[in-house]
């Protein structure tokens, strides 16, 4: 649970949020109330609080590509087909299971509703900068593949833009609604599809540069536990610990990752005193130092269970060092193995290592080919290069999702009108359409009922 701190903190933030938005609708509301006509002229449009940027800049572009490319761009989009299409129902199945665990772990989850927010600035789990980068790049991505498609189509492009809500939210490509509606549909599962299995193909690029060329030079400094931080007056305090240690040794028991620590510690009582060993970056030589007398607390002071009574504290917040966080496969040997190392992978944010910065960075040492770069730098391109991988992965598969707007309601509802219209029952295209239209919205409604469970279902079991 928050502390009181905590959560008066998350308060203001949300209120500062809050301001910040609501100010930034008043403001755009009163200069398009009153500039309406200058604005257009420049082809900028609003719609309440979002701003489009429209243009005919990059037009040509992707008319150039489609037209001279028409059979790569058409294999392209039936390859994207497949590639959404297996999205989709893997997407479906996970928010399936996620609610199924919402009920049986119900006491242990803890999920805000703004975390499920992809939106950097409203997300604190979404670095602002890092995530406007990412975002960006996603959505470019995103629409220039439907704008491919489109053209291949031969529906008509009405323009591109770029859409601010406070921030640039991301590229559009506007097609001509009349021929979409009556485009083939096989034509439109692979517009549709684009998008989404653009996404998921440079977040598979942007994670091989990441994990592979670029966190193949990243090498822990040593091995064991890093202090990211050193409460008040607590043992460590007095003892000498501070942020950016390394725990290598704890009480005469090897340290190699959290488990080490968690067990140590538990074999130890209040007031007893402890040795350890710890790799200290403002130190010369190796970096290595005994701290020989820390007098742990009782446990009891700082979670107030009674089960925790007598029982030795330290005081530290710490993470296991090693570089295989950043690496989706690791070391696995099975497949188990891998589903976990891609799933921590995956969500480093989650789990507050990434991005890489402040103290974190001090546990690791670049060296290899890119020892060249300013240690800041490095972490720089390495940081945005998970976040570009992260976002577009999140918004490919969140796209693939059948809820219609989304890319994959539409998706949906194509597949299964074509499934239907095999059926002879079925063969008035009215009332085919009525069916497939409120088999659709049921479906939308299911997948956004199964994602706020995750927020609600805790709340209320």
């Amino acid at each position: 649970m928050p502390s009181g701190r905590n959560s008066m903190d998350m308060i203001y933030w949300y209120l500062l949020a809050l301001g910040i938005i609501l100010l930034w609708t008043v403001a755009v509301s009163i200069v398009w109330g009153r500039w309406k006509e200058q604005i257009e002229k420049k082809s900028i449009q609003c719609m309440g609080p979002f701003v489009m940027w429209k243009t005919q800049r990059g037009k040509q572009l992707i008319e150039k590509i489609a037209t001279t490319r028409v059979k790569l761009v058409e294999t392209y989009g039936r390859i994207s087909v497949g590639i959404t299409g297996v999205s989709m129902v893997t997407m479906t199945a996970l928010l399936v299971f996620s609610a199924y665990l919402v009920i049986e772990r119900a006491k242990d989850i803890d999920i805000e509703l703004h975390m499920l927010l992809g939106l950097p600035g409203l997300n604190p789990m979404i670095p602002l900068w890092y995530g406007i980068l990412g975002l960006i790049v996603a959505m470019v991505v995103h629409e220039f593949s439907h704008g491919l498609l489109t053209i291949v189509a031969k529906v008509k492009v009405v323009s591109l833009g770029i859409m601010f809500f406070i921030f640039p939210m991301g590229a559009f490509v506007e097609p001509d609604e009349k021929g979409i509606m009556t485009l083939e549909k096989k034509k439109r599962v692979r517009m549709y599809s684009a998008g989404p299995a653009s996404n998921i193909i440079v977040a598979g690029v942007f994670s091989v540069i990441f994990s592979v060329i670029l966190m193949s030079s990243v090498q822990p400094v040593a091995q064991g536990i890093g202090i990211t931080g050193v409460g008040d007056g607590t043992a460590a305090d007095i003892g000498g610990l501070v942020p950016g240690m390394i725990i290598t040794t704890f009480n005469g028991t090897p340290i190699l990752r959290q488990s080490d620590f968690t067990n140590a510690i538990a074999l130890t009582s209040a007031n007893q005193n402890v040795s350890i060993e710890v790799y200290d970056p403002n130190i010369g030589g190796d970096g290595m130092r005994v701290l020989p007398n820390v007098t742990l607390t009782d446990k009891f002071l700082e979670t107030g269970k009674i089960a925790d009574e007598g029982k030795g504290y330290l005081g530290i917040n710490s993470m296991t060092v090693r570089d295989d966080y950043f690496k989706p496969i690791g070391d696995s040997r099975t497949l188990g193995d891998m589903g976990v190392s891609v799933s921590i992978y995956i969500t480093l944010p989650l789990q507050r290592l990434s991005p890489v910065d402040g103290v974190v960075m001090g546990f690791y040492e670049i060296d290899g080919f890119w020892s060249f770069m300013p240690t800041g730098a490095f972490w720089i391109l390495a940081n945005a290069c998970y976040w570009i991988f992260w976002l577009n992965l999140m918004v490919g598969l969140s796209n693939a999702l059948p809820a219609v707007p989304l890319d994959g309601g539409y998706i949906f509802k194509d597949w299964l009108d074509s499934f239907m219209g095999r059926i002879s029952r079925f063969q008035d295209v009215e009332k085919r359409t009525k069916i497939v239209d409120t088999i659709a919205l049921v479906l939308a409604f299911t997948i956004l009922f199964l994602i706020l469970w995750q927020v609600i279902g805790p709340r209320v079991l």
